[in-house]
Protein backbone atom coordinates (compact mmCIF):
# COMPACT_ATOMS: atom_id res chain seq x y z
CA UNK A 1 0.00 0.00 0.00
CA UNK A 2 1.60 3.61 -0.82
CA UNK A 3 0.87 6.83 2.02
CA UNK A 4 -0.06 9.92 0.20
CA UNK A 5 3.12 11.06 1.97
CA UNK A 6 5.26 8.28 -0.10
CA UNK A 7 3.60 9.85 -3.98
CA UNK A 8 4.03 12.39 -5.92
CA UNK A 9 0.69 13.72 -7.61
CA UNK A 10 -0.51 12.76 -11.37
CA UNK A 11 -1.48 14.86 -13.75
CA UNK A 12 -4.51 15.31 -15.38
CA UNK A 13 -3.01 13.38 -18.50
CA UNK A 14 -1.96 10.38 -16.40
CA UNK A 15 -5.81 10.17 -15.22
CA UNK A 16 -6.92 10.19 -18.89
CA UNK A 17 -4.43 7.95 -19.88
CA UNK A 18 -5.25 5.36 -17.11
CA UNK A 19 -8.59 5.58 -17.76
CA UNK A 20 -8.07 4.73 -21.64
CA UNK A 21 -6.10 2.28 -20.65
CA UNK A 22 -8.90 0.16 -18.23
CA UNK A 23 -11.45 1.30 -20.59
CA UNK A 24 -9.49 -0.60 -23.52
CA UNK A 25 -9.17 -3.69 -21.57
CA UNK A 26 -12.12 -3.47 -20.46
CA UNK A 27 -13.39 -3.58 -24.10
CA UNK A 28 -11.90 -6.36 -25.44
CA UNK A 29 -12.46 -9.60 -25.94
CA UNK A 30 -12.63 -11.79 -22.84
CA UNK A 31 -8.90 -13.40 -23.32
CA UNK A 32 -6.15 -12.91 -20.22
CA UNK A 33 -3.24 -13.67 -21.90
CA UNK A 34 -4.29 -10.51 -24.94
CA UNK A 35 -5.74 -8.68 -22.32
CA UNK A 36 -2.76 -8.94 -19.87
CA UNK A 37 -0.34 -8.02 -23.26
CA UNK A 38 -2.31 -4.84 -24.00
CA UNK A 39 -2.27 -3.16 -20.54
CA UNK A 40 1.39 -4.37 -19.77
CA UNK A 41 2.55 -2.74 -23.09
CA UNK A 42 0.43 0.27 -22.71
CA UNK A 43 1.61 0.66 -18.57
CA UNK A 44 5.08 0.64 -19.67
CA UNK A 45 5.14 3.00 -22.40
CA UNK A 46 3.38 5.38 -19.93
CA UNK A 47 5.81 4.97 -17.41
CA UNK A 48 8.95 4.42 -19.27
CA UNK A 49 9.67 0.56 -18.81
CA UNK A 50 11.65 -0.81 -21.39
CA UNK A 51 10.54 -4.49 -20.06
CA UNK A 52 8.21 -6.09 -17.64
CA UNK A 53 6.88 -9.66 -16.90
CA UNK A 54 4.01 -10.90 -14.88
CA UNK A 55 4.09 -14.13 -13.59
CA UNK A 56 2.85 -16.36 -10.37
CA UNK A 57 4.76 -17.06 -7.15
CA UNK A 58 3.36 -20.59 -5.28
CA UNK A 59 5.35 -19.37 -2.65
CA UNK A 60 6.39 -15.25 -1.64
CA UNK A 61 7.47 -15.30 2.17
CA UNK A 62 10.03 -13.32 4.11
CA UNK A 63 11.71 -16.56 4.47
CA UNK A 64 12.07 -18.58 1.67
CA UNK A 65 13.63 -18.16 -1.88
CA UNK A 66 10.90 -17.46 -4.04
CA UNK A 67 9.76 -19.13 -7.01
CA UNK A 68 8.70 -17.91 -9.87
CA UNK A 69 6.38 -19.32 -12.89
CA UNK A 70 6.58 -16.74 -16.00
CA UNK A 71 3.42 -15.70 -17.67
CA UNK A 72 3.82 -13.47 -19.88
CA UNK A 73 7.17 -10.75 -20.45
CA UNK A 74 7.61 -8.27 -22.82
CA UNK A 75 10.54 -6.22 -24.29
CA UNK A 76 12.88 -8.18 -23.23
CA UNK A 77 15.05 -10.43 -26.40
CA UNK A 78 15.99 -14.01 -25.76
CA UNK A 79 19.13 -13.22 -24.12
CA UNK A 80 18.31 -10.32 -21.99
CA UNK A 81 15.56 -12.25 -20.82
CA UNK A 82 17.76 -15.84 -19.85
CA UNK A 83 20.14 -13.42 -18.03
CA UNK A 84 17.20 -11.68 -16.31
CA UNK A 85 15.71 -15.22 -14.95
CA UNK A 86 19.20 -16.35 -13.85
CA UNK A 87 19.83 -12.62 -11.65
CA UNK A 88 16.10 -13.24 -10.34
CA UNK A 89 17.12 -17.12 -9.27
CA UNK A 90 19.95 -15.97 -7.51
CA UNK A 91 19.61 -17.22 -3.70
CA UNK A 92 20.49 -12.86 -3.00
CA UNK A 93 17.92 -11.42 -4.78
CA UNK A 94 15.37 -13.67 -2.91
CA UNK A 95 16.98 -12.71 0.20
CA UNK A 96 16.13 -8.94 -0.68
CA UNK A 97 13.07 -9.86 -1.72
CA UNK A 98 12.05 -10.47 1.98
CA UNK A 99 10.33 -6.65 3.01
CA UNK A 100 8.12 -6.58 -0.20
CA UNK A 101 6.71 -10.13 0.95
CA UNK A 102 6.50 -8.42 4.57
CA UNK A 103 4.88 -5.39 3.39
CA UNK A 104 2.30 -7.16 1.44
CA UNK A 105 1.50 -9.37 4.67
CA UNK A 106 1.26 -6.40 6.49
CA UNK A 107 -0.96 -5.01 4.09
CA UNK A 108 -2.79 -7.67 3.39
CA UNK A 109 -3.33 -6.67 0.16
CA UNK A 110 -1.32 -5.48 -3.44
CA UNK A 111 1.45 -3.49 -2.75
CA UNK A 112 3.91 -1.35 -5.28
CA UNK A 113 7.42 -0.74 -4.73
CA UNK A 114 10.30 1.39 -6.00
CA UNK A 115 13.61 -0.57 -5.29
CA UNK A 116 14.90 1.43 -3.24
CA UNK A 117 11.92 0.94 -0.94
CA UNK A 118 12.49 -2.58 -1.40
CA UNK A 119 16.11 -2.51 0.34
CA UNK A 120 18.57 0.33 0.10
CA UNK A 121 20.46 1.40 -3.19
CA UNK A 122 23.72 0.50 -1.67
CA UNK A 123 22.59 -3.15 -0.30
CA UNK A 124 21.42 -3.84 -3.81
CA UNK A 125 24.53 -2.95 -5.56
CA UNK A 126 26.73 -4.61 -3.12
CA UNK A 127 24.74 -7.73 -3.37
CA UNK A 128 26.36 -10.98 -4.87
CA UNK A 129 23.40 -11.15 -7.30
CA UNK A 130 24.08 -7.85 -8.39
CA UNK A 131 26.57 -8.68 -11.32
CA UNK A 132 23.88 -10.61 -13.03
CA UNK A 133 21.42 -8.35 -12.83
CA UNK A 134 24.38 -5.82 -14.55
CA UNK A 135 24.69 -8.96 -16.87
CA UNK A 136 20.94 -8.24 -17.43
CA UNK A 137 21.24 -4.71 -18.10
CA UNK A 138 18.39 -3.78 -15.29
CA UNK A 139 18.97 -1.62 -12.35
CA UNK A 140 15.78 0.43 -12.00
CA UNK A 141 13.24 -1.81 -10.84
CA UNK A 142 9.16 -1.20 -9.86
CA UNK A 143 7.49 -4.45 -8.51
CA UNK A 144 3.90 -4.88 -7.39
CA UNK A 145 2.71 -7.74 -5.96
CA UNK A 146 -1.17 -8.81 -5.41
CA UNK A 147 -2.09 -11.51 -3.20
CA UNK A 148 -4.33 -14.33 -4.35
CA UNK A 149 -5.30 -16.41 -1.40
CA UNK A 150 -5.15 -20.02 -2.45
CA UNK A 151 -2.94 -19.97 -5.29
CA UNK A 152 0.02 -17.69 -4.10
CA UNK A 153 0.86 -14.31 -5.20
CA UNK A 154 0.25 -12.54 -8.41
CA UNK A 155 3.61 -10.61 -9.37
CA UNK A 156 4.41 -7.91 -11.58
CA UNK A 157 8.01 -6.35 -11.99
CA UNK A 158 9.02 -3.35 -15.00
CA UNK A 159 12.35 -2.75 -15.89
CA UNK A 160 14.99 -0.27 -17.27
CA UNK A 161 18.36 -0.63 -18.66
CA UNK A 162 21.13 0.19 -15.88
CA UNK A 163 22.12 3.49 -17.74
CA UNK A 164 18.34 4.60 -17.44
CA UNK A 165 17.09 7.11 -14.55
CA UNK A 166 15.24 5.27 -11.36
CA UNK A 167 11.22 4.69 -11.47
CA UNK A 168 9.92 7.60 -10.06
CA UNK A 169 6.76 7.74 -7.18
CA UNK A 170 4.68 9.23 -9.71
CA UNK A 171 5.31 5.92 -11.84
CA UNK A 172 4.74 3.58 -9.40
CA UNK A 173 1.23 5.58 -8.07
CA UNK A 174 -0.03 5.05 -11.87
CA UNK A 175 1.27 1.21 -11.79
CA UNK A 176 -0.45 0.77 -8.55
CA UNK A 177 -3.54 1.85 -9.25
CA UNK A 178 -3.75 0.57 -12.97
CA UNK A 179 -2.96 -2.90 -11.32
CA UNK A 180 -5.42 -2.60 -8.56
CA UNK A 181 -8.39 -2.33 -10.87
CA UNK A 182 -8.00 -5.80 -13.08
CA UNK A 183 -8.33 -8.28 -10.23
CA UNK A 184 -9.69 -10.64 -13.26
CA UNK A 185 -6.75 -10.43 -15.00
CA UNK A 186 -4.66 -11.26 -11.57
CA UNK A 187 -6.98 -14.13 -11.27
CA UNK A 188 -7.79 -15.69 -14.97
CA UNK A 189 -5.64 -18.13 -16.75
CA UNK A 190 -2.95 -19.36 -13.29
CA UNK A 191 -1.32 -21.94 -13.27
CA UNK A 192 -2.77 -25.08 -12.52
CA UNK A 193 -2.79 -26.23 -8.66
CA UNK A 194 0.16 -28.32 -10.01
CA UNK A 195 2.47 -25.67 -10.28
CA UNK A 196 2.07 -25.43 -6.59
CA UNK A 197 4.73 -28.24 -6.26
CA UNK A 198 7.64 -26.05 -8.23
CA UNK A 199 8.96 -24.70 -5.27
CA UNK A 200 10.36 -28.56 -4.18
CA UNK A 201 12.43 -28.78 -7.98
CA UNK A 202 15.99 -28.00 -7.37
CA UNK A 203 17.38 -23.83 -8.34
CA UNK A 204 18.38 -25.14 -11.68
CA UNK A 205 14.89 -27.48 -12.80
CA UNK A 206 13.21 -23.97 -11.88
CA UNK A 207 15.35 -22.00 -13.93
CA UNK A 208 14.85 -24.11 -17.26
CA UNK A 209 11.58 -24.45 -16.66
CA UNK A 210 11.02 -21.14 -16.51
CA UNK A 211 13.13 -20.97 -19.96
CA UNK A 212 10.36 -23.84 -21.26
CA UNK A 213 7.79 -21.63 -20.22
CA UNK A 214 9.20 -18.43 -22.35
CA UNK A 215 9.05 -20.31 -25.29
CA UNK A 216 12.96 -20.86 -25.64
CA UNK A 217 14.09 -24.46 -27.25
CA UNK A 218 16.21 -26.35 -24.88
CA UNK A 219 18.99 -25.98 -27.47
CA UNK A 220 18.94 -22.32 -26.80
CA UNK A 221 19.01 -22.81 -22.78
CA UNK A 222 21.97 -25.04 -23.52
CA UNK A 223 23.42 -21.97 -24.90
CA UNK A 224 22.34 -19.49 -22.59
CA UNK A 225 23.36 -21.11 -19.78
CA UNK A 226 26.23 -22.33 -21.29
CA UNK A 227 25.29 -26.15 -20.65
CA UNK A 228 25.19 -28.82 -23.36
CA UNK A 229 22.04 -29.92 -24.57
CA UNK A 230 22.95 -33.42 -22.99
CA UNK A 231 22.54 -31.80 -19.55
CA UNK A 232 19.70 -29.75 -19.96
CA UNK A 233 17.96 -32.61 -21.56
CA UNK A 234 19.05 -34.81 -18.00
CA UNK A 235 17.31 -31.78 -15.87
CA UNK A 236 14.41 -31.85 -17.97
CA UNK A 237 14.22 -35.39 -17.07
CA UNK A 238 14.13 -34.22 -13.68
CA UNK A 239 11.40 -31.91 -14.22
CA UNK A 240 8.88 -34.16 -16.32
CA UNK A 241 9.40 -36.79 -13.40
CA UNK A 242 8.56 -34.42 -10.91
CA UNK A 243 4.92 -33.38 -12.97
CA UNK A 244 4.39 -37.06 -14.22
CA UNK A 245 4.99 -36.11 -17.44
CA UNK A 246 6.47 -37.37 -21.08
CA UNK A 247 7.06 -34.37 -23.20
CA UNK A 248 7.23 -31.04 -23.13
CA UNK A 249 3.91 -29.80 -24.94
CA UNK A 250 2.40 -32.44 -21.81
CA UNK A 251 4.30 -30.33 -19.36
CA UNK A 252 3.28 -26.90 -20.75
CA UNK A 253 -0.43 -28.51 -20.68
CA UNK A 254 -0.11 -30.25 -17.12
CA UNK A 255 0.95 -26.50 -15.84
CA UNK A 256 -1.98 -24.61 -17.28
CA UNK A 257 -4.71 -26.87 -17.04
CA UNK A 258 -3.74 -29.92 -14.47
CA UNK A 259 -3.93 -33.63 -14.90
CA UNK A 260 -7.96 -33.29 -15.64
CA UNK A 261 -8.64 -34.87 -11.90
CA UNK A 262 -10.92 -31.25 -10.99
CA UNK A 263 -13.11 -32.24 -13.71
CA UNK A 264 -15.53 -34.43 -13.63
CA UNK A 265 -16.14 -35.72 -17.17
CA UNK A 266 -11.66 -36.12 -16.80
CA UNK A 267 -11.46 -37.35 -13.65
CA UNK A 268 -12.12 -40.95 -14.02
CA UNK A 269 -8.45 -41.71 -15.13
CA UNK A 270 -5.71 -42.60 -12.91
CA UNK A 271 -3.37 -39.91 -13.25
CA UNK A 272 -1.04 -40.21 -10.32
CA UNK A 273 -0.68 -37.74 -7.35
CA UNK A 274 2.20 -34.96 -7.02
CA UNK A 275 3.61 -36.08 -4.06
Amino acid sequence: MITLMDISPISEGDVREIVRILGEVAAMKPAPDAQRGFLMKELAKLIGADAWVWGVAPRLVPDKQPVYLYQQTGGFDEARLSRYLVAVEHPDSGAMTAPLASAMIEAGSQVTRLVDQIVPLERYRNSPAWPYWQAADICPILITVHPLPGHGVSCIGFYRSAAAPMFTARESRIAHIVLSEVPLLHEAGLPHQTARTTPRLPPRCRLILNHLVTGLSRAQIAGHLGLSVNTVNGYMKMIFRHFHVHSQVELISRLRQGDGGDTPDLGSGSNPSIQ
